[in-house]
């Protein structure tokens, strides 16, 4: 019999949102919108398709590694190309991290209702994840995280804003986070949803790759605002000499031509990010406040979806079966720790009307009960 390493029987797979393919084979439903995965629902910069397409004619050719968006991406950050690795999605740098920085007998710390990667990543390599409680507003205490930091601690995970709950360290908070924490402890500070917070949050939403502290690595990733989350493209900024470490465990020729292509485009078409993030604005706006005018609690997102507590594991089951059998699909949060909990992505205007009807209708139904 073949056996894997002994610390990979406690490592649960990641389990990705439903399909509309599967949803609509289960259910015989033809008009399905999957409202699960926080995918720009405007879809790719058309740039960008472009560019990925044109690259295609050289498919027979090993690529750069990557090296030229490094370095399209050094003059957009005003940082040297040393300070920047690129990957397949930002996920996968999480992973890469957990593998080059977490010592041996030292753990790793974020949080509960945190980006549930975070925990497979440090159970990947064997390692213990540290999740101090959520506040119940559904923020990160940063005194609890910086407490569980002192002894034997690697690395300090902070997605910012947070998956699944949206909320986020302001300015104040990450200065103080940082300011109190050793200095040989690695502090990664996971953006994915940057181009969403700052646009929502600009006065105390922190941009944590201009803070410059050697010991930060900030993720970003072109999967979301950007619209590439099937190409699986993302990329860390921090010092050179964390950086290099990276360098050397990366796979030679990730992540692939066609990805950075696509990314190089997207990055400079300017116009579609800010119509996505001005689309998200409004949905986000307009889906909080319905929730919570009908009797939902919802978490305060400055990301591109909608968090609902339904403060029971039945209401939250219920609740995610009742939206999918009208064509709904949405992510119940049992696997991110929140089992009474619902994530929503942001739509299209027309999705965040039917999702705002829908959850009208069954908000009535529950009531007339």
């Amino acid at each position: 019999m073949i056996l894997p390493v002994p610390h990979l029987h406690s490592v649960r797979p990641y389990a990705p949102g439903r399909s509309v393919e599967s949803v609509q084979a289960e259910l015989g439903l033809l008009d399905v919108v999957k409202l699960a995965s926080n995918e720009n629902p405007l879809g790719p910069s058309q740039h960008a398709v472009a560019a990925a397409s044109s690259y295609l004619a050289h498919a027979h050719v090993y690529n750069d590694g990557g090296m030229a968006l490094r370095q399209r991406l050094a003059l957009h950050h005003d940082v040297d190309p040393s300070q920047i690795i690129v990957g397949n999605g930002s996920d996968a740098l999480i992973h890469q991290i957990m593998r080059t920085f977490l010592q041996t007998g030292h753990h790793a710390v974020s949080s509960e209702g945190g980006f549930v990667s975070f925990q497979i990543a440090v159970a990947g390599v064997g390692g213990s994840a540290v999740l101090t409680p959520m506040r119940a507003d559904y923020r990160f205490d940063v005194e609890a995280i910086a407490q569980a930091a002192a002894d034997r601690c690697s690395i300090v995970y902070i997605p910012n804003p947070n998956n699944p709950t949206g909320t986020y360290l302001t300015t104040s908070e990450l200065t103080w986070l940082l300011d109190t924490l050793p200095p040989n402890v690695l502090v990664v500070i996971d953006e994915a949803y940057h181009e969403y917070a700052s646009y929502l949050r600009p006065d105390d939403y922190p941009n944590s790759i201009a803070f410059g502290h050697p010991n930060v690595l900030t993720l970003r990733t072109f999967s979301k605002a950007f619209g590439l989350a099937a190409l699986r493209i993302g990329y860390a900024v921090g010092a050179t000499n964390v950086v290099q470490w990276l360098e050397r465990t990366k796979l030679p020729f990730d992540p692939n031509g066609v990805a950075c292509a696509a990314a190089q485009a997207a990055l400079d078409d300017v116009v579609h990010v800010a119509t996505t993030v001005q689309t998200n604005a409004r949905a986000l706006a307009f889906l909080t406040k319905h929730v919570q005018d009908l009797g939902f609690i919802a978490s305060d997102s400055v990301a591109n979806f909608v968090m609902i507590d339904t403060e029971s594991v039945e209401a939250a089951t219920a609740l995610h079966s009742q939206l999918l059998h009208q064509g709904i699909i949405t992510r119940p949060l049992l696997g991110f720790g929140l089992p009474t909990c619902l994530r929503i992505s942001t739509g299209t205007d027309a999705d965040t009307e039917r999702v705002a009807a829908t959850l009208s209708s069954i908000s009535h139904q529950r009531v007339s009960l």
